[in-house]
């Protein structure tokens, strides 16, 4: 039976916490041959870290973690070549981009345990990150999140359609992450991305967006996209033994458009782990 996720544990916790001033600033993360520049904010009893979606940085959460403000310790990164973050001129795939997020992750939380927040493609990356090192994980909360098989699907819906959203997003794209971005094509519509693959038993939060965009910019902004990334999230939620999936009226960035949505979703998930349930 599925456990659902109690904010109780959360709250006694920020009840026995005397009112402390929160920490904020830049830190480095050495890399080989480039530095990620991450952010930190706040020093509750929870490090929660955040992974942006494709082509974004660190300051698409500003709103999330403004919210939850003391009660977590938050750390935000850009990506390799992205905002402030270096790049050693590779393009990066999902397995490097994922120990990037491990470096992050050894860096500034240690030894320790921490809540992973993704949005699309970055929550593609937590939970392929939550998969490889579940001893790091306490718990995920993911925003729209992409999946590893969702281009198989949505190239059956629509080959023609998806070919060529592909042409678009690459023609708009900088050099760098057009590379990154073919890299990534290529990975999820290999094999391998089809392939079945376990999850932690870690508490979860899924949000999914459900609005058909009046003009689609592309496929998954379409009625039957839409209807396709909805079978992908339930597919996605039924890998974990516990947690809450819930359904936003929102385009892709619900973290935008609703960010308290996203930090109560963190404050139950954090609640969980902290309690068990």
């Amino acid at each position: 039976m599925r456990r659902t996720l109690s904010m109780k544990g959360w709250m006694l916790s920020l009840a026995m916490l005397c009112a402390t001033n929160a920490l904020a600033g830049e830190v480095p993360v050495s890399r080989k041959g480039y530095s990620l520049q991450a952010e930190q904010q706040g020093d509750g009893p929870v490090t929660v870290v955040f992974e942006s979606g494709f082509g974004q940085g660190a300051g698409v959460w500003k709103d999330v973690i403004a919210d939850l403000g003391a009660q977590c310790r938050c750390i935000a990164y850009a990506r390799a070549g992205l905002g402030k973050s270096g790049t050693d001129g590779q393009p990066k795939n999902i397995q490097a981009h994922v120990q990037d997020l491990g470096a992050v992750i050894d860096t500034l939380a240690p030894g320790g345990k921490v809540v992973l927040v993704g949005h699309s493609y970055g929550g593609l990356l937590a939970t392929e990150f939550a998969r490889l090192h579940p001893e790091r994980v306490q718990g995920l909360v993911l925003v729209d999140p992409a999946t590893l098989t969702q281009r198989h699907e949505f190239m059956k819906a629509n080959r023609e359609r998806v070919l060529a959203d592909d042409q678009a997003l690459l023609s708009m794209l900088p050099p760098a992450m057009a590379a990154d971005y073919r890299l990534l094509i290529g990975q999820l519509d290999s094999e391998a991305a089809a392939a079945p693959r376990s999850q932690p038993d870690v508490p979860v939060a899924l949000l999914t967006s459900t609005q058909v965009a009046a003009e689609p910019f592309v496929f998954e902004e379409t009625a039957q996209g839409k209807a396709l990334w909805r079978q992908q999230h339930a597919a996605l939620f039924a890998a974990y033994a516990r947690g809450t999936h819930q359904y936003y009226a929102t385009g892709h960035n619900i973290h935008r458009e609703q960010p308290k949505a996203v930090a109560d979703a963190i404050r139950l998930v954090a609640g969980s782990a902290q309690t068990g349930k």
